[in-house]
């Protein structure tokens, strides 16, 4: 069995335009063969792409979000979101994709994360 994705991958590098290119397609992170910070740091790798510490928010955060929602992604932090936040979001919008936004999403706290 072979598993496809329902929506492509956005181009992550902006088409070499560094203002618009994905935070975690540029930002230094800890990578090895055991750690990915996108998937293990989950805290970490939000406040990249929300722009927590620099205020610079990833550009391509509405795109990711979108397209892990459309392809179900469980794992790791995607469009600034973390796995409870696209559960609840994947749940109440099923049937209205175009509510995938940000700014639909949950707040934090209603998980009791962070605390």
């Amino acid at each position: 069995m072979a598993l496809y994705s329902r929506k492509a991958a956005p181009d992550w590098s902006a088409g070499d335009d560094p203002e618009r290119e994905a935070k975690c397609h540029k930002f230094p992170t800890p990578h090895t063969q055991i750690h990915d910070a996108w998937f293990d740091d989950m805290d970490h790798a939000a406040d990249i792409c929300n722009g927590t510490n620099d205020k610079v928010v990833c550009p391509m955060r509405s795109s990711c979000l979108v397209q892990a929602l459309s392809n179900c992604e469980r794992f790791g932090v995607w469009g600034g979101l973390s796995q409870k936040q696209l559960g609840w979001m994947r749940a109440k919008f099923r049937r209205n994709p175009e509510k995938w936004t940000i700014e639909n999403a949950p707040p934090l706290d209603l998980f009791n994360e962070g605390k």
